[in-house]
């Protein structure tokens, strides 16, 4: 069949049928390529950046106890009582930071005074310091652990500070501080050769593997953050000059452009403090091996080009043969096509009239049975008229006509009555306009109810009915669902007929894209027999004459041609539950 195509083209159509399948081959190439390059390394990132979480909150973490530890010690506590030589404070906590390998460990009172410290023997001394401005002392100061990255005031180098509090009789005395310098953990980064950082809550960047990144930020300060940094004195000497990327990197794993270079990026939040460390792989990799395979792309394209010129000229010598034999076939099943459709066309309408006959016998047929109640129901009122006229008589002929305007607005109610009656009996006979419109299922029901209710009454049916407040709108037609409703209720009135508690129940609602509608009896309920035939035509389980076996087979033809389902089933109290499922028009 290919081959028939390619000899209806020219040989220009062909060239540029294959140029655009070239193009469209190499896009598609090119695309996936990228798309997969980029699928590994979003993986090798992953995995990468658990392993620099990782090491840097191994490298914190392992100082982290440190304070804590040092803040229940006797001679720090002495020391910030005044109760011992703060030397004697200098020297343990010189000898614990030697073997802990921290940059220094010192001891501050409640105003933020150094009072001993690990380095207490250098030129660079803590001792007698006031650091009370700082983030971390206001911190544990508070009864909170302490966590803050910047420069240190006295030394220069920047660390990051953690603290705790010293408690006594559990009121805070004083705060245990550990700085650590992570330049070894820098180090190593900026030796991989690969593009990590790490920012602070203000979105500076305190760590990285570049370093003319550091001390950069994602996004422009406020003047405020700025304002509070420079306070803090975090970051002296240091402009902070944003990278403008904050935007892009919001997201946590993207593909954003750092001084016009594109990098593939993946972040996390580090456990433990309010930091976020990024991994970036540059999308050079992705370009490259996209180049590659468009290489090898635009020779394929060219072969495919040159395969289907060659296929044109040999299928055009088969061509002619072909295309008579072809013609002719196609002509038979077009002649036969028509036919056929011609056919099931007829047959439809045949079936849909014959449809629409059988709803209309069946409303008829209802009506017939219905009739004697319908009658007993509109003879009441009669007689009551009747009654409300001699009556008015009588008060004429006594001239006494103040009365006579009660009688009469109770033959006028009277008359609305059979008037109701007799006009619902006019629209439950009609034809149905086969137009499918809004329909608010209560609406139907309501009207069929009311058709029904000399029968109920009659019979001594107890109802129940339980429903929505909001309307509950289907798309069908009104008469066919007042049918529906008709059916199945006069169905479970002749099923009570010789039950001793007569009670029919109504549920109305609606559930995702459906409206549901329960009806249930107190009848003796269905064998299997008769659950499995139920909505088959002609099936009654009625005497002969009193029902033809047309009626919920008519109802289970309408519900499916409005896109529902019914079912029939007995329930666990006994008697029967019939089930009709109808669409939700939602946007009604």
């Amino acid at each position: 069949m290919i081959f028939y195509w390619l000899s209806k083209f020219s040989r220009g159509s062909l060239i540029f049928a294959g140029t655009l399948i070239a193009a469209i081959v190499i896009w598609g190439a090119v695309s996936s390529t990228g798309n997969l390059t980029i699928r590994e390394l979003q993986d090798t990132g992953q995995a990468r950046l658990a392993l620099y979480d990782s090491s840097l909150r191994a490298a914190v973490d392992r100082y982290r106890y440190l304070p804590y530890v040092v803040a229940r010690h006797h001679q720090v506590i002495d020391a910030i009582l005044g109760v011992d030589d703060p030397q004697t404070a200098n020297v343990y906590l010189e000898r614990v930071n030697d073997r802990s390998g921290a940059a220094a460990l010192y001891v501050l009172d409640r105003t933020g005074i150094t009072v001993a410290s690990s380095n207490w023997n250098t030129t660079d001394s803590f001792v007698g310091e006031d650091y009370s401005f700082r983030p971390y002392f206001r911190q544990s100061i508070s009864g909170e652990e302490g966590f803050f990255f910047g420069i240190g005031v006295t030394t220069g180098r920047a660390g990051l500070f953690i603290s705790n509090p010293i408690r006594r009789g559990g009121a805070v005395i004083g705060v245990v501080v550990v700085k650590l310098e992570l330049d070894e953990l820098e180090k190593n980064w900026q030796d991989g050769g690969e593009t990590v950082f790490v920012i602070d809550s203000d979105g500076v960047i305190t760590l990285t593997s570049r370093g003319d990144w550091k001390y950069r930020t994602l996004s422009p300060l406020s003047d405020f953050d700025r304002a509070r940094i420079v306070q803090n004195r975090q970051y002296p000497g240091k402009e902070l000059t944003s990278l403008n990327v904050g935007q892009q990197l919001a997201k946590g794993s993207g593909i954003a452009t750092i001084n016009a270079q594109r990098f593939l990026f993946d972040s996390k939040p580090i456990r433990g403090s309010d930091w976020r460390i990024f991994y970036l792989t540059s999308m050079d990799q992705v370009t490259d091996r996209q180049g590659a395979v468009m290489l090898i792309a635009i020779i394929g394209g060219g072969m495919i080009i040159l395969v289907i010129l060659f296929l044109r000229e040999r299928e055009l010598k088969l061509a002619s043969q072909r295309e008579a034999r072809e013609l002719e076939r196609i002509q038979a099943l077009n002649t036969r096509l028509e036919q056929e459709i011609t056919e099931r066309r007829k047959t439809e309408d045949e079936l849909r009239g014959t449809q629409n006959e059988l709803v209309q016998a069946g409303k008829l047929a209802a009506l017939g049975q219905m009739s004697a109640a319908i009658a007993h129901e509109i003879n009441q009122p009669i007689t009551a008229i009747r009654t409300f006229c001699a009556s008015a008589k009588l008060m004429l002929e006594r001239g006494k006509t103040e009365q006579l305007e009660q009688n009469i607005g109770q033959i006028s109610s009277l008359t609305e009555r059979m008037g109701a009656i007799t006009g619902q009996l006019k629209t439950f006979s009609r034809k149905s306009t086969g137009v499918l419109e809004p329909v608010d299922l209560k609406i139907a029901l309501d009207n069929a109810l009311q058709l029904l209710s000399p029968q109920l009454q009659q019979e001594d049916c107890t109802l129940e009915r339980h429903e929505p407040a909001d309307p509950l709108i289907v798309h069908a037609d009104l008469v066919r669902i007042e049918q529906i409703c008709v059916n199945i209720i006069r169905n479970a009135l002749d099923a009570m007929e010789n039950s001793s508690v007569k009670r029919i129940r109504i549920d109305l609602s609606s559930k995702q894209d459906d409206v549901i509608m329960y009806i249930t009896d107190t009848g003796p309920g269905m064998n299997d027999e008769t659950l499995a035939l139920l909505f088959d035509p002609f099936f009654t389980t009625k005497d002969p004459g009193q029902g033809v076996g047309l009626g919920l087979s008519v109802t289970y033809g309408i519900v499916r041609d409005f896109g529902g389902s019914i079912k029939a089933y007995n329930t666990e109290t006994g008697g029967a539950c019939f089930e009709v499922r109808l669409p939700l028009l939602k946007d009604a």
